[in-house]
This record gives structure tokens, sequence and C-alpha cells, in this order.
């Protein structure tokens, strides 16, 4: 059984408007909706893959009973704690023509002290039956930024492995908890060794001086680029295809989903690299957030090339 902590749900919306500029109305004639966040990305996409999940967190009002459901539609295992007010939306604006992203993102409900405990007490109860934690994306109002930390410490008590995939404090405080893997982005991998990564061989010292702080596999995901991961004895780069892209929103997460549906199913990490590439490939294919499908992602697995570095 894969965990999944999802401490801020979303309502993803994304609006496709051309030549999108601020301060301009625009008539909206493509829109999608679906559940989100990045822990729900995950759960969509490992169970996708076929794989087991229970998805705990914090819902509230009638989007946060939303939000569960559709991941209970999906097949997942749900166990959120319910709070005041409502979960929040995202508002995704995509520029086909210019070629970008615009993102408006609700800060979502409060998290009182009684709420977060009784979260606490779900997971303790959670650790009994999981194989693996995946710990991912930002805290809503009222969560400190070690929680992180503190769920990996549990984990760490039954020997349970933690990939964690966050930002900025949030991050750098799990680090401390020396979760099993982190999956940051360029732009997050620049902040925690704080300077400019340009070339390929600058990712990878970073990537080495983030490990030797103790986690134990470090995976940088590059875009169209590809990922670098890190281990104690190993380095790989896995490239990517090229394809047509239609919304790269959701591909870190996809990518994590895969490493750990490998993971769970006995895999090496070499394999799982595979793996998580050809769903952050797949994803970017759709305009749908943390979309693949299964039998094309194990057709994109013979695309991508792995190799030691």
């Amino acid at each position: 059984m894969i965990t999944t902590i999802v401490l801020n749900p979303a309502v993803d919306k994304i609006y496709f408007v051309d030549n999108f500029e601020a301060g301009s109305m625009f008539r909206v004639k493509e829109t999608i909706r679906s559940a989100g966040g990045k822990g729900i990305n995950v759960s969509r996409v490992i169970t996708t893959l076929g794989g087991d999940v229970l998805s705990l967190g914090f819902k509230g009002g009638h989007t946060g009973d939303w939000l569960v459901g559709q991941l209970e539609m999906l097949g997942a295992k749900t166990d959120f704690i319910e709070v005041d007010g409502e979960s929040r939306t995202n508002n995704n604006i995509i520029d086909r023509v210019q070629g970008t992203e615009t993102e408006v993102l609700e800060t979502g409900p409060l998290i009182t002290e009684e709420a977060l405990q009784r979260f606490i007490s779900v997971y303790d109860q959670a650790l009994k039956k999981s194989g693996l934690i995946v710990c991912s994306g930002g805290l809503p109002t009222g969560v400190g930024n070690e929680i992180y930390k503190v769920l990996i410490t549990k984990a760490k008590k039954y020997d349970i492995k933690v990939i964690l995939d966050s930002s900025g404090e949030v991050l750098k405080k799990g680090i401390e908890a020396k979760p099993y893997m982190i999956k940051p982005n360029l732009r997050e991998l620049s902040s925690l060794v704080n300077r400019e990564l340009k070339e390929i061989p600058d990712v990878l010292e970073a990537c080495r001086s983030v490990q030797r702080e103790g986690v134990e596999i470090v995976l940088a995901s590059l875009g169209e680029k590809g990922a670098i991961l890190v281990t104690k004895e190993k380095c790989y780069r896995a490239q990517v295809p090229h394809i047509e892209v239609s919304n790269t929103i959701g591909c870190g997460d996809s990518m994590v989903a895969g490493f750990a549906a490998a993971l769970s199913k006995g895999l090496g990490v070499k394999e799982a690299l595979k793996l998580g590439a050809a769903c952050g490939v797949n994803n970017a294919q759709y305009a749908e957030i943390g979309r693949v499908k299964k039998d094309e992602v194990y057709k994109l697995i013979e695309e991508i090339r792995i190799e030691e570095i």
C-alpha cells in the first residue's frame, strides 16, 4: 500500500485562452476541471498504473467532499479530516499562442491544532499498513513548515521509505529528517544549494551535495532535458523523447507517482527512473493535470534512455 499525503487538495480549473493578458476580458471556449493538488495528482497516476493507494489529508465543505469522491472513484482508499471552510480551487490559464501558463492559487481553509492532531493520529494508524509514503505539495494555513519532517521521522521508525516533493522551507525542513528520496525541479534544487544551475554538471554536483546531507536518492526533474538521479553509489541521467506538449503542469507529480509505483513493485532504482520519466512525458501529452494512460506509459518506457554518468 502506498500512502499519499494530501494536506492541501484543490480543484484544478484550466482555462485555455489565446493571447491572454492581464487587465482584459476573455470568453473561455475550453475549460477543464479536475481534482488536483500534488498529492491527488500522485494518487491518480499510481491508481492508473494499478497501484493500491491510501490518501490522507484535510477536506472542507462541498468542494472537499467532491475532491475525496473523485479519489474514491479512482479506486483509492481515503481518510480525510473534515475542517471548517471550503477546500481551495487552483486556476490555470494556458495560452497556447504565446506558450505561457498563468496560475492563480487559492489558500484553502485554516487547519486548527485540534484538526492537525487528529490527522497525526490517522497517520500513525496508517503507518501500520503502509509500504511507502509520498509527501508532496505545499501546506494549508495553520500547518507549520516542519510537518513533513515529523511525518518522515515517524515513518522511519517503521522502516518505511518516504518520497518528499515540496519546495522552500518545507522542503528544507523535511530534508533534516533524511527522507529516502526528494524530487526537486531545477528551480527548487537551485534554491536548496543557493546558486544558479546552468549546465548538467552543475545539476549533478548540486544533487550530490544534497544527497550527502543524508537523503538516499535525489531525483532532479529537468523538463524536456529529462532527469538526473543521484544515489550514494550511482548517478544516472534519463533522456526523454521529443513530444508535442499539451500541458506541463503535473509532470513532476506524475514522475514521482511512477517512481513510487515501481518501488512498491520491488523494482530497482534504474527501472523506477524509467517508469517515472515515462509517466512525466505521458502527462505532458494531455491537457489534464496528472493524467496518464497505462498502455501509453509502457510504450514510452522503451523510448526512455538511461545512462550512467
